[in-house]
This record gives structure tokens, C-alpha cells and sequence, in this order.
């Protein structure tokens, strides 16, 4: 350590030295019997006597660790310990186990401080709700869901803290002026976006089939299709829309007996990707041009033909331009077509202009508006670009799934229903009022109620009618003056945070508030009508009726929001989605980068997906927590099927199938999982390592040292090191005893994963050495030996073993956590004992694990 990080560190410890009250906690035993001894061998020589070192003593009395700025400065103190800054370089180092000691000891007295600062053991602040939960929100209060078309109303609000489980952990979600503003700007798009205020939009409406257009040949006549011009419907504007229909069948007219269209994959057509770059293989609709306010319906009636053996076509239905050298394309909707072309059925598309981003400007200067629906279906697997003598075609060797579409109508906003339906669903409540006034007053308690997730008390909504009062003076409309007030509602404190009243002493939960912290448990989101009913009765309380509301939340499809945020929080599934891995796809797919690149994501998407479906399908069967480690059966799509060599699957739907012999360890055997762990590194050990103890084991890897190099860059340092095998790699790497102190309980899990690679596959042995099996070897922290993958599920759902490191305990421990909205404590072993033995009595079934923590006094009390 250089003298300057020394002199800092004693300024920093001569400011704990000064304080002479004892703290940690009201028994400062823990310190005197493991810190003291340390720093009393390791430390007073320097630090103590009547001339310290920096003026500095250690042989006082420990500092306060009360005092925030004071508890700030010993985790810097415990950061330079374990990165290896202290102690300086000239005075001798400690060994690991000290390091140990002395490192967990300081963490351990810091979090007395912090729970004595929260007021009590196993208490939450009150917390914002994530963007996520605050986006859902929107979409319950104002009924933001559209048909088939998925909106990420997330994605505009500000990113939240990213780090460990739980993702709501109150501690951790600030507030900040840039937060309010974002909420309040999104609060105010989706208001507007439901309000319907301003003067009906004239209404037109379009049906489009192809016998009613022009035919029409294109490219030497590889393609035909079909071209027009299509009056709007009788009794509506006279502005005509016009289509383009190329749909065709190698180089066949694309009309059918019947007047319907075929339309191939759009991959296929002029070896490009059609879905981006033109308009071939599509119907193409020019619809006349609105202002991008309220909502633009579509009716498409289609089926499909689909061989045996191939996937269920997926229709994409799109905003598109493509004039005057201008291009943008934004994806609507993508619709898996699952009926048979011989009974087509209708496919609503809802397009809530306003909250659909799109530079609607450039439909504004063409006065149309160009709307794209193709067949956006792709090889599951890989496919040879077909060959043939130069310049002569090549017969299509593959069969594929077509989309076949009858008709196709279009809806402006004003068409069908004035005023749209979700305006009426907002201003309902204000139905049978006498006046404009006593009108604004219901459907403010009405919005106020859902949106704060609480009865409204009287007076409370003054203001908000004095700011609808204001805009009526200013000549706003009953409806426009009502769109400020909402807004205000919906971005308020009372909305943004769950707020739950503290008592100086632990009591019950109001019912409501125990309503809301099961509903944002379960489902992500506030409670419903049945919740709010029975906690205004006061029976929520009642243990019976709250077991059977945790099995209702979890039987309802909503609660497909906490498997998803749990699961892929708890094994970092994003990480499959956002780093930078290759599946190696890239050019195998009929030679198209842009084709593969489209397989890869999807893969992505269903590697990403097939954890938390597997644990859903565990948690809908109420099977025991090891199934998740262990189990003989997979819960996978086409896609994943064809990935991992798997006969007899066909669509996209999730299922329970049997599983092959090497994947058989649940999650430990998912390839989204094992890449999520490699984080696309072909050299992973150390990587898998962190992974598995953080996430599998739940124990903090640790911080690494700041001076030590990763393990390729020392190979590329020192040329000898690359001749070892990564086992002796990392045994010199861990001659560091800062390295030692950590990398003693990841480098023997990173083995576990040795015979298969960063991408989940199996590791095909190389020529020569098929004899020669993978050692997969390794130890648990605990010291408790493995001999591979199997061995190391088996030891951590050993029944026999005492080990923090059984899985069942483990996963209990990070659903409380999450349940909580914190992370959890020291004071929190007791609670955590008491739900695993019950949850030991009932087999660690994983419902029982939940209806046990939500029984608790930490859940139910606050």
C-alpha cells in the first residue's frame, strides 16, 4: 500500500479512535472476543501507546457505529482490508483465517449499527415502487392493455438500482427530482391517451382483400401480388387508403380459390430480409394520415399451414415507412398463429398511438400512414443456403409454415365507439353525480383509491379539486379539466410509494397494508377488489383466510409477475438477453447474418424464459424446492428442443417433457443459466464460480482485490502460466492470501460446470482423448466434497446436513428477502430457522415455503 492510502486510512480510523462510547450493539462482547485480539496483534504496535501512528489509538474503546459518517468510514477501512491496501506493504501480512475474522467481524458489527438505526430488528422503510411496479400502476388504474400489442411502459421511467436481490429492496430505491419528473411526464402521456377531451376524430374505416385489387407481376416475374386503391366504407370520409399485396408462392399467383393470400416467410423472398428493407412478402396498407392520438384498430382474419414438423408461424404487424430514401420500422405486434388455414379467425390489433413511440412525422409529410403485416417466421434450425449451377435456379428444398390471410379492416380512432371505452371505464364513477363538480369529486376518489391502493380520507382530495376548479376558470372542458387533477393523483407521494404507518413499537399491519404487501409480493402490483373487501373487514388477519389468498394470488396468472422478477433476478437472466453472447448461429442460417442474428434473440428469449417456467410449472404442482435442482423432466418449446437435441416437440408453448440424461439437474443443467454464469467466457472457472455461491448458494462472493489481473491477462504476462491447466492457474492465482480469502470458496464450485461450455452444450471431447473424462470435481464452502454435477445437487439436498448450504434454506432465505423488500440481517436468523423448520415438516414444497413466510410476524407486522 502506498504511504499516501496508509496516512488516509489512519486519518479515517483516528476519527473512529476519538469516540469512546461503546456500540456495535447494547453487548459488545462479539467485538472484544474476535475484533479485539486482532487489532491488538496486528495493529496497536503502531496504533496505540501516548504516540500513535497518524495519531491514531486502537486500545480504545470501540468507536459508534450509530453515527452514519462514523459507520461510512469503518466500510472503507473493511474495502481496503480486503482488497489488500492495509496493512502497508513493509509490515507483515495477516493470514487468511485473520483476514477472515477481522474483515467479517467489522461487517458484522456494521449491520447491528444499521438495525439499530432502522428502529428494529426485521423492519422496512417505506419504499418507492420500482418502474416496473409504478408502470403496472398505470396500466390497472387507466386499463393500458391493448389487444396484442404489448406495451414497455418501463422502459421511459429511470432505470432503478441495479444490484442483488431483492430488486425492491426499500433501502436501495432512492428518490430523486428526475424520478417525479419522469413519473409525472409518463402520468400525464397516459392520461391523455385514455381521456378522450377533444372533438370526436372523423372516422373511417377500410376493408382490404385481394380479389378487389389489381393484379399485378414484379422482378421477372419471380413475384406476383396485387395493387389498388380502396374507398373508405360507406357513410365516412371519402380519403381513399391503398394497398399492396405481395404475397406470392414461388413465382405462382398468390391468390387461393377462396380469395385469400399466402404469404411465405419473409426470409425467403430475394434472399434479404423483407420484413426490414422492403415490402415484398407482405400486405402493405397505406392508410390516410391522423394525428397520433387514441387508438388505430386492425382486424386481420387469417390461418395457417403448418408441415409436420415445423414451427407455428409468427405474424408481424408493424408501422412501416420506406419513401424517399427515408426508412423506419417499429415493431407492433407479433401474432404465433396457431389455427388452420381452413378455419381462419379474426386477430384484433389495438395501436395506442400515443404511447406506441414512432416518427410519426414522416407519415405526417406522405399524409399516410403505412402499416406492414408479414409472416416474421424463422428456421428453428440451422438451414443450408440451397446450391446450384451459376446462375440457374435452385428448387426450395424446405417445407415451412405459411400464413394465410382473408381480409384485413382497418379502424380510425374515431370509428366503432365514442367516447372509447376506457374513457368511460375512467369516468364512470362519476355517473350519477348532480353536477360537473360533484361529478370530478367521484372519479377523483375513485382513481385516488385504486392508485394509492387505500380509502380515501375526507378532505384529502381539497387540492385536487381546487385544481380542477382553476382549469374550468381557465375554460378547460369537464373532461380536459380533469386531466390535470389525474395526473397530480397518479405521480403523488401516495401513489410512488407504499406507505405503511410505524408505530414506535412492532404491531400488526392495518388490513390494507398487509392487502398491499401480499398483492406487491405475489402479483407485482396492488391488491384487487376481493383483497381490498376483506381487509376493510378486518379477516385478512384471519391465518386461514390469508393462506387461502396466497393460493388464490398464486393460481391467478397475475401472480406470472413474481415467478418472472424472482427468478430472473435471483440467476441474473438478463444477463442472456444483454451481454454480448454468441450462440453461434451467425451465417449457418441459409447464409443470412440478419436471419441468424433474428434466430439468436429469439433463442435468447426462451433461454431467458425457460427457468422461470420451470419454476412456475414447479409452483403450479407444489413440488419440493429440490425438484428445482434435480428433476427428470424439462419444461421447454420447439426451440429449446432443437437446441438440446430433443425429439417430439412442436410449437411454441412451454411443456413438461422428459428430460435427456444430461439435463437432468433443473436449473443446473439450463443452458440460459449456465450462460448467464459464463457471461459468454470460454474460460469461465472463476466466473461460475462467483455465480453459483452468490446465487445457488447465497453467500456474497466477496470484493475482489484491485492490484490482481484476471487470469488471461497474467497468461499473457507470463508465458508459463498458459502452459498450466487452469486448475494450477488458479492455485498460484490464490497464493494471495486477499485472493485466498474468497477464492477458497468459488475456484472448487467453478469445476461443477467443466464438461459443458459457455453456451450450455455439452463439451464434445477432443480426438485422441474421449477415454479421458472432464474432471468435474470440486468442495462446497462448507468442505463437503463433490465429484460432479450430480454430486453437487445431491450434497446440497442432503437432509442429514446441519450446512447453511442446503438449497431448500437457501431459496427460503432469498424469498423472504424478496417478500420483505430487504435484504436480510443477522436479526433475521431466528425468523429464518423458524420458516425453514416448518417448511422442513411439509418437504420444502415450495407453496408451503411461501404461505410460511407470509404467515411470519416480519411479514404480517411492521
Amino acid at each position: 500500500m502506498t504511504n499516501v492510502l496508509a496516512l488516509r486510512l489512519c486519518g479515517w480510523l483516528a476519527i473512529l479512535a476519538v469516540s469512546t462510547r461503546l456500540a456495535f450493539a447494547a453487548d459488545a462482547s462479539p467485538f472484544e472476543r474476535t475484533v479485539r485480539p486482532l487489532l491488538t496483534r496486528h495493529c496497536v504496535e503502531c496504533h496505540g501507546g501516548d504516540k500513535p501512528e497518524g495519531g491514531v489509538r486502537l486500545d480504545q474503546p470501540a468507536a459508534d457505529l450509530a453515527d452514519a459518517k462514523v459507520r461510512a468510514i469503518w466500510e472503507k477501512a473493511h474495502a481496503m482490508l480486503v482488497r489488500g491496501e492495509m496493512p502497508p506493504a513493509e509490515k507483515p501480512r495477516l493470514s487468511t483465517e485473520d483476514l477472515d475474522t477481522l474483515t467479517s467481524g467489522i461487517r458484522r458489527e456494521v449491520e447491528r449499527a444499521v438495525i439499530a438505526e432502522r428502529g428494529g430488528a426485521g423492519r422496512s422503510t417505506m419504499r418507492r415502487l420500482t418502474r416496473v411496479e409504478y408502470a403496472r400502476l398505470l396500466e390497472d388504474v387507466l386499463d393500458l392493455r391493448f389487444e396484442n400489442v404489448p406495451l414497455s411502459l418501463a422502459e421511459k421511467l429511470p432505470i432503478d438500482p441495479q444490484t442483488d436481490l431483492p430488486v425492491n429492496d426499500a433501502d436501495r430505491l432512492a428518490f430523486q427530482s428526475l424520478h417525479w419528473r419522469s413519473y409525472a411526464d409518463y402520468a400525464e402521456r397516459a392520461v391523455s391517451a385514455v381521456l378522450a377531451s377533444e372533438p370526436r376524430p372523423e372516422p373511417w374505416s377500410y376493408r382490404f382483400d385481394a380479389p378487389s385489387l389489381e393484379s399485378q407481376t414484379k422482378k421477372r416475374d419471380r413475384f406476383e401480388g396485387f395493387k389498388g386503391v380502396v374507398a373508405a366504407n360507406e357513410h365516412e370520409i371519402k380519403r381513399p387508403a391503398k394497398a399492396t399485396i405481395l404475397g406470392a408462392r414461388d413465382g405462382k399467383e398468390a391468390l387461393n380459390p377462396d380469395g385469400s393470400t399466402t404469404l411465405l416467410p419473409s426470409y425467403r423472398l430475394l434472399d434479404n430480409l423483407a420484413r426490414s428493407e422492403q415490402n415484398d412478402g407482405s400486405w402493405y396498407l397505406l392508410l390516410p394520415y391522423v394525428e397520433p392520438k387514441g387508438v388505430l384498430r386492425l382486424r386481420i382474419r387469417a390461418g395457417a399451414i403448418i408441415p409436420e414438423g415445423e414451427n407455428v408461424p409468427l405474424m408481424r404487424v408493424a408501422f412501416h415507412h420506406n419513401v424517399r430514401n427515408e426508412f423506419d420500422n417499429r415493431t407492433l405486434a407479433e401474432i404465433p398463429i396457431t389455427n388452420s388455414a381452413d378455419e381462419p379467425r379474426d386477430y384484433e390489433v389495438e395501436i395506442p398511438m400515443e404511447l406506441v413511440p414512432f416518427a410519426y412525422t414522416l407519415f405526417d409529410r406522405f399524409k399516410f400512414m403505412g402499416v406492414r403485416i408479414s409472416n416474421d417466421t424463422v428456421p428453428i434450425a440451422d438451414r443450408a443456403k440451397p446450391k446450384g449451377p451459376k446462375g440457374k435456379p435452385v428448387e426450395w428444398p424446405y417445407q415451412e409454415s405459411k400464413i394465410v390471410i382473408a381480409s384485413v379492416e382497418a379502424f380510425g380512432p374515431g370509428a366503432v365507439e365514442w367516447p372509447p371505452r376506457r374513457h368511460r371505464r375512467l369516468i364512470a364513477a362519476g355517473e350519477s353525480a348532480k353536477d360537473d363538480r360533484g361529478r370530478a369529486a367521484a372519479i377523483f376518489a375513485d382513481v385516488a383509491a385504486r392508485a394509492w391502493r387505500r380509502p380515501i380520507v375526507e378532505g384529502e382530495l381539497a387540492p385536487y379539486l381546487d385544481l380542477y376548479d382553476q382549469r374550468r376558470q381557465a375554460g378547460d372542458s369537464a373532461d380536459a379539466a380533469l386531466k390535470l387533477p389525474l395526473v397530480t393523483i397518479l405521480s403523488s407521494p401516495n401513489a410512488i410509494y407504499l406507505v405503511e404507518h410505524k408505530a414506535e413499537t412492532v404491531a400488526p399491519l392495518a388490513g390494507i397494508e398487509l392487502a398491499n404487501r401480499l398483492s406487491f409480493f405475489l402479483w407485482g402490483r396492488g391488491p384487487d377488489d376481493e383483497l381490498r373487501r376483506l381487509a376493510s373487514a378486518g379477516r385478512l388477519s384471519d391465518p386461514e383466510t390469508l393462506t387461502a389468498q396466497v393460493d388464490r394470488l398464486l393460481d391467478d396468472p397475475k401472480s406470472g409477475v413474481f415467478v418472472d422478477d424472482f427468478v430472473g433476478r435471483l440467476l441474473a437472466l438478463d444477463r442472456v438477453l444483454k451481454d454480448p453472447i454468441e450462440f453461434k448461429l451467425t451465417l449457418k442460417t441459409l447464409g443470412l447474418e440478419k436471419l441468424a442474428a433474428i434466430r439468436e434473440d429469439r433463442l435468447k428469449h426462451d433461454l431467458a424464459q425457460e427457468p422461470a417456467r420451470f419454476f412456475a410449472n414447479a409452483l403450479r404442482k407444489n413440488e419440493p424446492a429440490h425438484r428445482l435442482i434435480d428433476s427428470g423432466t424439462l419444461f421447454i418449446n420447439d426451440r429449446l428442443a432443437s437446441y438440446y437435441g430433443v425429439d417430439g416437440v412442436d410449437g411454441p408453448e412451454f411443456r413438461e417433457v422428459p428430460a435427456p440424461e444430461n439435463r437432468r439437474a433443473g436449473w443446473l443443467t439450463m443452458a440460459g443459466v449456465m450462460a448467464s454464469a459464463s457471461r459468454g467466457n470460454k474460460e469461465a472457472t472463476i466466473h461460475r464460480g462467483v455465480y453459483l455461491l452468490q446465487r445457488i448458494l447465497g453467500e456474497h462472493p466477496g470484493t475482489p482485490p484491485g492490484s490482481v489481473e484476471p487470469l488471461e491477462v497474467q497468461a499473457k504476462v507470463d508465458a508459463k502460466r498458459a502452459t498450466l491447466t487452469i486448475r494450477e492457474q488458479l492455485g498460484l492465482h490464490t497464493s494471495i492470501n486477499t485472493c485466498q480469502l474468497c477464492h477458497r470458496k468459488i475456484d472448487p464450485l467453478g469445476f461443477v460446470w467443466a464438461d459443458f461450455d459457455e453456451l450450455g452444450q455439452k463439451v464434445v471431447a477432443k480426438k485422441g482423448l474421449e477415454s479421458s473424462p472432464i474432471d468435474c470435481s470440486g468442495a462446497l464452502p462448507d468442505g463437503r466434497p463433490f465429484e460432479n454435477l450430480a454430486g453437487f445437487a445431491k450434497a446440497l439436498n442432503d437432509e442429514t446436513t446441519t450446512s447453511r448450504f442446503h438449497f431448500g434454506e437457501v431459496l427460503l432465505r432469498q424469498l423472504t428477502a424478496y417478500a420483505l423488500s430487504r435484504h436480510l440481517s443477522l436479526s433475521d436468523d431466528d425468523l429464518i430457522r423458524e420458516l425453514a423448520q416448518r417448511s422442513r415438516s411439509e418437504d420444502w414444497r415450495l407453496r408451503a415455503m411461501i404461505r410460511a413466510i407470509v404467515s411470519s410476524k416480519a411479514f404480517t407486522h411492521g
